[in-house]
């Protein structure tokens, strides 16, 4: 699928649309890339190119009726890819399928063709395991539009960082989904995450390791606790937290002494590290990472 990884300069057409191939008219994209197709296929997998195309005349070999196209030549070759009956290649990212999505309603493409294209990118993100999620958001609104269970909450693993309270994306949520249950789930999940870092505060026996100066008082106490949930907060904002120490994870103290949290040198001094380090690892692995609301029915799932 190189071609359709390519940027726009320089556009490489693959078979069937190439202008080798069979066809009975020219698909041109905005920026001038021409894809060559056959009109008797098209007009059976969409209405909106049944109604384009079954009044075009008659067309000679050597002159091909030309229809142009807003959209850049990576989205009109999604588009043909999974309209024609020809095998999806692979890999197909994120970004290329989301091209799919955008122009979904413009074109009618029915609901089988853009399931069938987010199965294949759900699988090869799958298969990545820890690899990094291009556009989680839109990808939870439509895994759980598709009623795909295990992809949702495989997907909400990657949706930590985007701002709830951001009303672009509260729209992108509720628009691509077609309802307002993945906002829902997802916030619910940071209202989970939030509760739970108490159980990760504890992990660290602050009250225990925090030099005299800095737990004399309730106050100065709860200032530093304030000051570790939002180091907390932010280390387990990666889909699948790793922790190798616990005072190197929450920036009490990096590996080269540096302090990415203010502390001072008595905090922690003498604590046993590989103690707190296990402890730490637990209640990460209790951690809430996925949604606990998911759709009424699995209608697909990808093992």
């Amino acid at each position: 699928m190189a071609e359709l990884m390519e940027g726009t300069f320089g556009y490489v057409v693959s078979p069937p649309f190439d202008s080798a191939s069979p066809g009975d008219c020219y698909f041109e994209s905005i920026d001038g890339t021409q894809f060559k197709v056959l009109r008797h296929i098209l007009v059976d997998t969409s209405p909106y190119f049944a109604d384009l195309l079954k009044e075009m005349p008659p067309s000679t070999s050597s002159e091909l009726p030309t229809f142009h196209f807003d959209e850049d030549a990576q989205t009109i070759h999604a588009l043909l890819v999974f309209l024609y009956p020809v095998h999806v290649p692979g890999p197909l990212n994120a970004t290329l399928f989301l091209k799919l999505v955008e122009v979904e309603e413009k074109y009618r493409i029915p609901e089988t063709s853009v399931a069938y294209a987010l199965s294949a990118v759900i699988e090869i993100l799958l298969s990545r395991e820890t690899g990094h999620v291009e556009r989680a958001i839109d990808l939870f609104s439509l895994t759980w539009r598709f009623e795909a269970r295990t992809a949702c909450q495989f997907i909400s693993r990657h949706t930590h960082s985007a701002d709830l309270t951001d009303k672009t994306i509260v729209t992108k949520l509720v628009q691509r989904s077609k309802t307002i249950e993945p906002y829902i789930a997802l916030t619910d999940l940071r209202r989970q995450r939030e509760l739970a870092l108490d159980d990760v505060i504890e992990a660290l026996e602050p009250r225990k390791h925090l030099c005299p100066s800095h737990s004399s008082s309730d106050k100065m106490f709860f200032t530093f606790i304030s000051m570790m949930k939002t180091a907390a907060r932010n280390a387990l904002l990666a889909p699948f937290p790793t922790c190798l120490d616990a005072l190197t994870f929450l920036g009490i103290q990096g590996t080269d002494g540096i302090r990415t949290v203010t502390w001072c040198s008595s905090c922690y001094a003498g604590a046993d590290r590989a103690k707190l380090t296990k402890q730490l690892q637990e209640a990460i692995a209790r951690y809430p990472q996925v949604v606990s609301i998911v759709p009424d029915q699995d209608a697909w799932r990808i093992d």
